[in-house]
């Protein structure tokens, strides 16, 4: 029988988690711009690039949605 090994992230959630304040800061800086302009859709970009990493590593399609308080 053959062993595979996998290497990557061990906790993915907390890593991500980590990056939740990125994420808000992309979502403010965002803010300062002109809706679907230029400027606004390069970080939205960014954005939703973190936020598809955080689903395909996480198995959680919201894991940055507003959480209740």
């Amino acid at each position: 029988m053959v062993v595979v090994r996998y290497t990557g992230l061990v906790q993915p959630k907390a890593a991500f988690e980590e990056l939740r304040p990125l994420h808000d800061a992309l979502i403010r800086m965002q803010m300062c711009y002109r809706p679907f302009g230029p400027d606004y859709l390069v970080l939205y970009a960014a954005q939703q690039a973190l936020v598809e990493a955080a689903r395909h590593f996480t198995g959680d399609p919201d894991f940055y949605a507003a959480r209740a308080h």
